[in-house]
């Protein structure tokens, strides 16, 4: 009787992990195909469809391609793609907080870590400096501007460390920039004062680790 009961809890255990894989699958499937649908298409139209798309960010070589959203929160394009439906990438999206015309000191841009290295899946090579000299700049337009965005650092850390701060007085952001490049495992020629503005690019990584993050920081540099 203990044998046929043991069996029946296996078959469910195999049954429903078969489920959960199918269903990993599915929504990483889901992800690509909203990719496809979308670098089909110019900013400006899928600006007129969806206003929440302030800008497009793109990364050489790599298949950081996507719109850049903003919301009212920074939870919103979490777990929701450009059109606002549920999905496992989410969006690439910027602080509620910021201006994105990058006129603040300090904007900060979310993206999922995504295996499949969509979204902000392949931010983490930036902990090698190699892969940083090989993709030294990220692109980001909003229709209007243009902008490049050098970056200059890059680390794992945890969201202890605040460093999405975006409201600066006196010398804190020049202590600020200051502390960011001390974390950083990368070292890039790229002069940054408290003159300059800049943007982070935070995601989290694969640990299980919820506070866990990878951070990458840039210089923006308007065409």
């Amino acid at each position: 009787m203990m044998r046929k009961v043991i069996q029946i809890v296996a078959i469910i255990a195999l049954v429903w992990s078969g489920y959960e894989l199918v269903k990993w699958a599915l929504s990483y499937w889901q992800v690509e195909q909203d990719l496809i649908d979308v670098q089909q298409q110019e900013l400006a139209k899928v600006q007129e469809s969806y206003p929440d798309a302030v800008g497009w960010l793109k990364l050489e070589g790599t298949r950081i391609d996507n719109p850049v959203m903003q919301s009212m929160d920074n939870l919103y394009y979490l777990s929701r793609n450009y059109k606002g439906e549920n999905s496992r990438g989410g969006s690439i999206y910027i602080d509620y907080r910021n201006d994105p015309h990058l006129t603040d000191p300090h904007t900060i841009f979310y993206g999922h870590v995504l295996r499949n290295e969509t979204m902000f899946g392949s931010l983490p090579k930036y902990a090698s400096e190699s892969y940083a000299k090989e993709h030294p700049q990220f692109l980001y337009y909003n229709g209007v501007d243009e902008w490049t965005l050098e970056v200059f650092a890059a680390y794992e850390t945890t969201t202890d460390f605040y460093y999405i701060k975006t409201d600066f007085e006196g010398a804190q952001f020049a202590d600020f920039i200051k502390t960011i490049q001390a974390k950083s495992v990368i070292h890039m020629d790229v002069d940054v004062t408290a003159a300059d503005s800049i943007v982070t690019l935070s995601t989290c990584t694969t640990s299980n680790n919820d506070k866990e993050r990878f951070v990458v920081h840039a210089k923006v540099v308007k065409k």
